[in-house]
């Protein structure tokens, strides 16, 4: 019997049957072109284009108040500091004096806050002054106004200072509203790498170009171009300039407190306002981080003693969630069991005292014992007045408010 035959292959495509998706690319249906679509697509791209040399025009042509030098925009006539910049309500007189269109108003001034008059050293000329408020705080400082926001941010006054050879330093400082806002602002941008000093009511410390002073409820950041001679001389005067102009207040409880009782400095203490530690019940707490780097001490005003004994109760059941309970002679400590350091708060009259995460229980028992010590001996009025209720202690800072900033 003969094997069946295969079956014939099928025929050879040509090149325009292969072309499945599109077999005529080059083919078009339409028999006539709309005239008014050639128009609209012409004004189109005109349009386009004009927008485009707009863009690159501008870029050519900046606004000299987006470099944050109000005198790059002023000019000095008899009658003050002028606006001269393109569509303000003033302008510079033509050419041979002849005055433009619009008549010459000066500057309103700002209100300088506790500045002295000048701030200039040799050889440094003081430029406008410029004042922020929460409403407009993020035009300054975009990205950053909140976190001044969140530490009772009141004001900003800004005062720019340029040297005879171009070089400047930029001085902001904030009003936020109390000496432990200060501090905290100022705690929370410091390096830990960087050592501040505190004398005649102020801490300031010096990084390269620039200048960070906490004075009274004032913060004060002075940057500057470049480190030279020039520059670090006009930062110095700043410092200099603050500490004889601007009042340091009372010394804050909490900075005495861990100054007398454990010997900490003032640019060490940070106040939390609310979630300290991330801890939603961590409200009003001002805390320190020791020279260890691990352990940290703190306290927590409140209204009564009763308050006392069930918010350290809060943190005992907060610790516990990341360690465990080691009894130390009847003294319940948390061992935190991924970083191994222990923990613990207790009331201290209408207060609670605490250590977190020290690395060595005798250490940390020793630290709680000193700190609750000089807590229970703190006199009423002090207590009362870091936690009564309606007051700006016990609310922690206000947030300002006011719209335009993240």
């Amino acid at each position: 019997m003969a094997a069946p035959s295969a079956p014939a292959p099928p025929p050879a495509l040509d090149s325009r049957e292969k072309r499945v998706i599109n077999p005529r690319p080059h083919a078009h249906y339409r028999k006539t072109y709309s005239l008014t679509e050639v128009r609209i697509g012409g004004a189109v791209l005109l349009v386009l284009v004009a927008i485009a040399s707009w863009v690159a025009w501008r870029g050519a042509h900046p606004d000299p108040l987006l470099y944050g030098d109000p005198n790059a925009v002023l000019k000095i006539a008899p009658g003050g500091p002028v606006d001269v910049r393109e569509g303000g309500q003033a302008r510079v007189p033509g050419p041979g004096g002849a005055a433009a269109s619009n008549p010459i108003k000066p500057i309103k001034a700002v209100d300088r806050g506790p500045l002295p008059a000048s701030l200039a050293t040799t050889g440094f000329t003081e430029g406008q002054a410029s004042r922020f408020e929460a409403g407009n705080l993020y035009e300054k400082i975009n990205g950053r106004a909140d976190f001044f926001l969140s530490r009772g941010f009141k004001s900003m006054t800004f005062v720019p200072l340029t040297g005879a050879g171009g070089e400047t330093v930029d001085l902001e400082l904030y009003d936020l509203g109390s000496p432990e806002n200060a501090l905290s602002a100022f705690s929370a941008e410091k390096p830990p790498e960087e050592k501040a000093t505190s004398a005649a009511g102020s801490s300031w410390y010096r990084a390269r170009n620039a200048l960070f002073v906490a004075r009274g409820p004032f913060y004060g950041r002075a940057i500057g171009s470049d480190e030279s001679a020039p520059v670090l001389a006009q930062l110095e005067a700043v410092r200099a300039a603050l500490e004889a102009g601007v009042a340091s207040g009372d010394r804050p409880w909490a900075h005495a407190l861990f100054a007398d009782a454990l010997g900490i400095p003032p640019d060490r203490v940070t106040y939390q306002a609310e979630n300290a530690f991330s801890f939603a019940f961590g409200k009003n707490v001002f805390s320190a981080l020791l020279p260890d780097g691990e352990t940290e001490v703190f306290v927590m005003p409140l209204t009564s003693a009763k308050s006392a004994e069930s918010t350290a109760k809060q943190f005992e059941k907060a610790f516990l969630d990341y360690g465990d309970v080691l009894d130390r002679s009847g003294a319940k400590w948390v061992k935190d069991k991924y970083l191994s350091g222990y923990s613990r708060a207790i009331a201290a009259g209408t207060m609670v005292a605490g250590v977190k995460g020290a690395p060595k229980i005798e250490e940390a028992e020793a630290l709680l014992g000193k700190l609750s010590k000089a807590v229970s001996v703190l006199p009423a009025s002090v207590a009362e007045k870091a936690a009564a209720p309606g007051t700006r202690a016990a609310r922690g800072p206000e947030k300002a408010k006011g719209g335009g900033y993240e």
